[in-house]
């Protein structure tokens, strides 16, 4: 039973039921409608996908602001519409960055619209997550869910350095509007983005607060896949356990920040030090993503 309900679990995330096809005409294009530079539009409309989003208006310390239309982050894209294909060609991204490992990658293919190049940058600190999950379910350890996700933001820090710092390089070096993801596009693509707006000189807690937006716009989607465990499982799976690897919780962010600054001092030289972005390409990044 435990293995059934921890396999339910991961279907459950790994699926996307696709609502009617959202008219391209109601889809915000954030860099030439300044209308829709603001929080309300932040979430884009996809039928395929759930927490793809702008990372545009956010504000620097110096008064600059993220340049709209330039960075995207999301979950999966492998259920996207032919609408959503269209829709992020429209956007005139360039790139598209996968984070997945191989085999979120093979059972979940990613769709890459025509015109797109596509990066994979593989973290797998997903590796014994269904494993440990089932030893909660089975009562064999005492630990809560959420540490699995506090321990994997440990690892971004200490394991995938190479990974973060080639995605900086990615953005320093490309010309136009980049999307990256992961499977929920909360953990990987998550810290992906802090770090992101950290270098751009956006502050802490506004990172953090846009971090934390995954809840605000996937509740109905977890809302959804919590009825599906209980159902599939008969109602004998107790799905509030596994609520804490569905959203995002402060702490997941700022474990992975604490790590950093005790280890290289601060965010910024975690990213200077640790990541081996000199000022030279921090300069190179905020020229090409910020406006005044």
């Amino acid at each position: 039973m435990f293995k059934k309900v921890t396999g339910v679990l991961f279907f459950c995330l790994a699926l996307t039921q696709c609502s009617k096809t959202t008219d391209l005409m109601n889809r915000p294009i954030h860099k030439t409608d300044n209308t829709f530079q603001n929080e309300e539009h932040r979430l884009l409309l996809m039928d395929g996908a759930h927490n793809t989003r702008e990372l545009g208006g956010y504000k620097t310390n110096d008064g600059k602001s993220v340049k709209w239309g330039m960075l995207f982050r999301s979950d999966k894209l492998s259920d996207i519409s032919k609408a959503d294909q269209e829709y992020l060609q429209n956007l005139g991204i360039n790139k598209i960055i996968d984070f997945r490992s191989k085999e979120e990658k093979a059972e979940d293919p990613n769709i890459i619209p025509k015109g797109i190049s596509y990066v994979e940058m593989p973290i797998s600190v997903d590796g014994a997550m269904r494993s440990k999950i089932e030893a909660v379910l089975r009562g064999e350890t005492n630990k809560e869910v959420k540490s699995f996700l506090i321990d994997a933001n440990k690892e971004f820090v200490s394991d995938y350095t190479g990974v973060y710092e080639e995605f900086l390089r990615n953005l320093i070096d490309e010309d136009g509007p980049t999307l990256f993801h992961c499977t929920a596009g909360k953990d990987r693509a998550g810290f992906a983005a802090a770090i992101t707006l950290i270098a751009l000189g956006v502050s802490k807690e506004n990172v953090i607060q846009d971090y934390m937006k995954t809840n605000q716009f996937t509740q109905e989607r977890i809302e959804e896949i919590m009825d599906q465990i209980e159902l599939m499982s008969l109602y004998q799976a107790d799905a509030e356990i596994l609520r804490p690897l569905l959203g995002v919780e402060r702490e997941y962010i700022e474990t992975a920040f604490k790590t950093a600054e005790e280890k290289f001092g601060s965010l910024e030289n975690f990213i200077r030090e640790g990541l081996n972005i000199s000022d030279k390409d921090i300069q190179k990044l905020r020229n090409k993503y910020l406006e005044s």
